[in-house]
Formats: structure tokens, C-alpha cells, sequence
């Protein structure tokens, strides 16, 4: 009889963590176990996220240990003022990363994981695995989600240069890499040469059908909408700048002015993206406040029996962000429902969404006009057959799993 694989699964982000990336790193984790491994998760402690799944609970047999995390701009400030260096490697890292390297420690003796897996942005997770790995001499996967803020911007000389040094320690001494795009691999390519080339795979995100299963059982399938109106529907984060919403209001903007939509029977409902402060006076300028709405976040699989129920999905990713693809593009692309998609033809989100059926790609507000104006007269009863079974999770799973098969 085959022994029983242990893996050691550090990862910031972990239900009831309700953000983004919590998907990718759950599916990971429930493949990985229904495959006859064990795996041990070394995670933060709820307090720590600022979104959390209220109805999430584990199982009998989940092996999650949640440790000390606290928010530096959330438990640390005074006044709304906190010290630089209580922010480092990042939020969470000054009370997460002591605490987890005592829980990891423990965690090693009492289960000798025959491989640690740890998924960024977030550098902690890559510092507390690398330092296991080191101690222990156990077999390392690095995943990179995304890539560290240097490498696409600035969070600042001295984090630049923390993360950096945290960067080149994974890539020397990881195992193996893996990327959530093409495009972030060559990133790191580029830079570090055959540190990357020589061990790395890129695993894309995906959408899990087990979620869209479960919508059938969903116990409140309300949503957001309103009965007669055209409603699109945006879920997730905005940032002025690299998901700007604002091309997409003057487009909403002057096809009210035109009288092609108007409050009786067209909304843009955003949910997940805060209360829409940042954007209001822009948007009452535009005088489009009856046409737009912010509404209160959900749980994963709620925002899911959303996406289903709208009548077109909005996504938007700009230049900034070219080398990465948000992970609700493949639920959107899997719900068959119509898009409009305002990306960068150069960068990899447009390349995904492109060639789809039913999916409108526009970046400037001209080219958004046209395209809401070709979704504002879809047949919604005309069926769309999009064949996304590539970007299922339990393919993306199978692919971490030979990896980690592969190191150990």
C-alpha cells in the first residue's frame, strides 16, 4: 500500500478569507486532498483579512493551523497613522511571520511534510517557506499569483529593496516556480534568466465547477438587481489606476445622453469594489448617479449566483496590470453569460477574452461605445457555448500535483 504524501500548504490567503485569491488556493487544496494526499495548511488567523466568509466552516478532517496576523493600517495605527516599519515585508508580516515560523516549526516535527508549497504576492509567505525549507531540507513550490510590487512598480526604495532580497532567496532556493501567466513568467525570466527558465511552469487560474454545483443548493439567491432594467454586473476590486472604471462612466454617460439607456432600464452595479467614494464626484458630473450603484460585498459563491443572473459581466484591466489576468475572468467566461471588456489589446487579459463568443473588448470610450451598444442588442435568450473546459481548476490542480511529484 502507497504511503501517504504530506504537503505543507503556507498560504496568507485561506477561507473564510474572502479575497481574490482565495479560490486558486482552496481548489489546490481540496484536489490535492481527494488525491490521497495530506496536506497541512499554515495560514493566518481571521482577524487578520478584511473580507471573511461569515457561513464558512472547516471539516472534521481539514488540517488548518491559523496563526497570529494582525493588519498594520487596520490594528496598528493610531489616528490613522502607523509606523513604516510595522508594514514589513508587508501588512501583516511583523505579527504573522514570528508566529508562523513557531506554528511551522511544530508543524514540521509533528507531520514531516515531504514537500511545502507557498503562494505570493504577499512576500511573508515566501520568507516563512523558504526559512522551513532551508531548516528542515524539504522540498519547496513557490507560486506566484502575481508578481512582487518591484517588479511592476514601487512600493518604495527600502520595501523594494526587502522584496528583492526575498525574491532572489525563492528563486535561488525554491524547487520549482510556478506563475499564474505567461506573461509574469517572462517577467521574471527576463530579470533573473535561468534561475526561472530552468524550473518553472506556469499553472493559469481557472473556474471550479464544484462552485458552479453548488450554486444549485445555494440557500439565498437574491442579487443585486433590479426587475426590467439591463443590469451589468462588476465584481471585485477597482484602482484609479489599473482597473479605472472611468472610461466606462463616460461611455454609460453619453449613451444616457444619446437616450439609448437611462434609470429605467439599465444599471452598472458594482459589488466587492468599497462604497465607490473615490469615483462619486466623477460620477455626478457625468450625471449618471440613478444609472450606477456600490453595493456591499458577498460571499464567493453568492457573487457567483450573481455573475450567472446578470445580464452582461464588466471586467476591466489596464496597461498597469498587462502581465497579469484577473482570476473572475475565467468564472465570467465559464457563466456563458454576454461581457464587455475593457483591457489593453496588449495585454494578457484582452488576449484570454478575445475570440470568445459573446464577449465586447473595448479600451478607449469610443471603442466602449461600440461595444456596450453591440451588447445593449443581444437576443438574452440566444444561447452562448463558450468551450472553457481548459481553464477548469481540476486541470490546474492536476498540473501542481505533477510538479510536486516531481521534486520529491
Amino acid at each position: 500500500m502507497a504511503t501517504t504524501k504530506t504537503l505543507l500548504m503556507i498560504a496568507f490567503e485561506f477561507p473564510p478569507g474572502n479575497g481574490a485569491s482565495v479560490p486558486r488556493i482552496e481548489s489546490f487544496y481540496r484536489y490535492l486532498k481527494q488525491w490521497g494526499w495530506k496536506v497541512v495548511v499554515l495560514t493566518a488567523n481571521p482577524q487578520a483579512y478584511e473580507r471573511v466568509n461569515p457561513d464558512y466552516q472547516d471539516t472534521e478532517d481539514d488540517l488548518v493551523y491559523r496563526t497570529f496576523a494582525l493588519d498594520a493600517p487596520r490594528h496598528l495605527s493610531i489616528k490613522g497613522k502607523y509606523i513604516a516599519a510595522s508594514a514589513t515585508p508587508d501588512r501583516w508580516g511583523l505579527t504573522w511571520i514570528p508566529s508562523a515560523l513557531n506554528k511551522g516549526r511544530q508543524l514540521v516535527k509533528k507531520y514531516q511534510p515531504d514537500v511545502i508549497w507557498s503562494s505570493s504576492p504577499i512576500p511573508s509567505t515566501h520568507f516563512i517557506a523558504n526559512k522551513l525549507s532551508q531548516k528542515h531540507g524539504i522540498p519547496w513550490v513557490a507560486d506566484y499569483r502575481d508578481p512582487f510590487h518591484y517588479m511592476n512598480g514601487s512600493a518604495g526604495p527600502k520595501l523594494d529593496k526587502i522584496h528583492k532580497k526575498i525574491d532572489q532567496n525563492t528563486l535561488t532556493n525554491a524547487d520549482h516556480l510556478t506563475f499564474a501567466t505567461e506573461q509574469v513568467k517572462e517577467l521574471y525570466q527576463d530579470k533573473y534568466g535561468n534561475l526561472v527558465t530552468d524550473k518553472s511552469t506556469v499553472i493559469e487560474n481557472g473556474f471550479d465547477e464544484a462552485n458552479f454545483a453548488k450554486l444549485e443548493t445555494l440557500t439565498n439567491k437574491s442579487t443585486p438587481f433590479t426587475k426590467d432594467k439591463f443590469s451589468l454586473y462588476y465584481s471585485g476590486v477597482l484602482y484609479p489606476h489599473g482597473r479605472d472604471p472611468r472610461p466606462v462612466f463616460d461611455t454609460i454617460s453619453e449613451l444616457s445622453t444619446q437616450g439609448v439607456i437611462g434609470a429605467d432600464n439599465f444599471e452598472l452595479v458594482f459589488q466587492g469594489a468599497g462604497d465607490g467614494t473615490e469615483f462619486q464626484d466623477y460620477i455626478t458630473e457625468k450625471n449618471i448617479e440613478s444609472l450606477v450603484s456600490f453595493v456591499e460585498p458577498v460571499p464567493f459563491l453568492n457573487a457567483l449566483n450573481n455573475m450567472m443572473h446578470a445580464d452582461a459581466l464588466l471586467l476591466i484591466q489596464d496597461s498597469r496590470f498587462n502581465k497579469q489576468i484577473p482570476g473572475k475572468i475565467y468564472e465570467y467566461l465559464r457563466t456563458q453569460r454576454p461581457m464587455l471588456v475593457k483591457a489593453d489589446p496588449e495585454g494578457a487579459t484582452y488576449q484570454v477574452a478575445a475570440g470568445f463568443d459573446k464577449v465586447y473588448n473595448g479600451y478607449n470610450t469610443g471603442e466602449l461605445q461600440e461595444a456596450l451598444t453591440s451588447l445593449l442588442k443581444l437576443n438574452q435568450s440566444e444561447e452562448i457555448a463558450r468551450d472553457v473546459n481548459r481553464f477548469n481548476r481540476e486541470a490546474k490542480a492536476k498540473q501542481l500535483l505533477d510538479v510536486i511529484n516531481s521534486i520529491n
